[in-house]
């Protein structure tokens, strides 16, 4: 029974009811959409490849003038190794690794293209450049015969154009050590790695943007 004062009804005891059960609706909804679109941000975010890499490298710089910075008869094929020892495959084509060394730095993918006019890489039976999809040789190397994929097991390699000795310079201009260099293709300046000394590589996956492995190389 509705209970009346001067003929009308007594809804003052049932309008803040009301008001509280749709602000609950309201804050319920809310939450529900706030949940649902962080659980689709978080569904939907990207992640690298799970992967254990074993770097190391196979150098040796040979220069029969060691006064200066010009490289003489290098050795062919100075290069990074980079075997898969564990976890998720990974493919070339979805890489870059960078190079770091002081301030100096310079980043690889399947897009950057060997300097093939001066370059001191020669394949055979232990490597085979990889070619980009346009057909283009790039700094990656593999075992003849392996495709882009990387499994456990597979080692690919990060080849260096060129190297020079000049630990015998005697002009002042000329910083003295043994390094290994990369002029990549279209590139405006070179990058050098030098004996002795802490070069950071970065390994990353180019479709999350996240590193896969990072870590200290010292050539010796």
């Amino acid at each position: 029974m509705i209970r009346k004062i001067n003929g009308k009804r007594n809804d003052m005891a049932v309008s803040p009811v009301v008001g509280v059960m749709l602000m609950l609706v309201v804050t319920i909804i809310i939450a529900s959409i706030v949940s649902s679109l962080s659980g689709t941000l978080v569904g939907s975010e990207k992640t690298a490849p799970q992967s254990q890499i074993a770097v190391g490298y196979d150098v040796q710089i040979t220069d029969t003038d060691k006064t200066n910075n010009v490289s003489d008869s290098p050795r062919n094929n100075n290069r990074f190794t980079f075997r898969l020892s564990g976890g998720e495959p990974i493919s070339l084509d979805n890489i870059m690794i960078e190079l770091n060394e002081g301030d100096s730095s310079m980043k690889f993918t399947s897009d950057t293209v060997l300097n093939s006019s001066n370059a001191a890489v020669e394949e055979g039976n232990s490597l085979e450049l990889y070619e980009n999809k346009a057909g283009n040789s790039t700094y990656f190397a593999v075992s003849p015969g392996m495709s882009d994929i990387v499994g456990v097991g597979d080692t690919f390699m990060l080849v260096a154009d060129d190297s020079y000795d000049s630990t015998l310079a005697t002009d002042d201009s000329i910083e003295k050590g043994r390094f290994l260099t990369w002029t990549p293709e279209g590139s405006s300046g070179t990058f050098k790695a030098q004996y002795n000394v802490p070069l950071e590589y970065i390994i990353y996956d180019t479709i999350s943007n996240k590193q896969i492995q990072s870590g200290t190389i010292i050539l010796q």
